[in-house]
């Protein structure tokens, strides 16, 4: 059994946060992320008028969008919606993205529980920063939050330190 550093309450082995208090129990550390070094992260912003126009259509898309990430070279197929969600589990504060990041390194890699956003319009897919911690950057420039920009098949993601590649197929 493992127990909570925090709260004390026992847990079977394998589970990664505390049902009672909603701790990390691999690393007995909080959940929020914690910022990293600036440092660490690229500069440049991305313009937010450089995207290109989107054509908006009544018809289904018939593009499937995948997500590989570098480090581990899990790649996934994303679900066929409107909206895909990108950050961490906390299964505590009931938050559930679409691309849990926690296997990957998430915590210490500096992801938010909700990081980012992909909308998917027509055959279109946009990326866009939740509000996150350490930013979303894309093809090496930081996203301003809340401002779509148009992501385009085999473009890099970096989400605090974790590089995701698009597969748009």
């Amino acid at each position: 059994m493992i127990e909570c550093p925090s709260c004390g309450r026992k847990h079977r082995p394998g589970t990664l946060f505390c049902s009672e208090c909603g701790v990390y129990l691999p690393t007995g550390g909080p959940l929020r992320t914690e910022p990293l070094p600036e440092e660490e992260l690229p500069i440049s912003r991305a313009n937010p008028w450089a995207s290109e126009p989107v054509e908006e259509t009544g018809e289904a898309p018939r593009v499937l969008l995948h997500i590989k990430v570098l480090s581990t070279g899990r790649q996934i197929q994303m679900p066929p919606a409107p909206e895909v969600h990108i950050g961490r589990l906390d299964a505590a504060h009931g938050i559930f993205p679409d691309l849990d990041l926690t296997p990957d390194g998430g915590l210490d890699g500096g992801a938010s529980r909700r990081h980012c956003k992909i909308h998917q319009r027509g055959s279109t897919y946009m990326v866009e920063d939740v509000g996150s911690a350490n930013g979303t950057f894309l093809n090496g420039q930081r996203l301003t939050p809340y401002l779509p920009h148009v992501l385009n098949d085999g473009e890099t993601l970096q989400l605090g330190r974790i590089e995701l590649e698009a597969i748009i197929q």
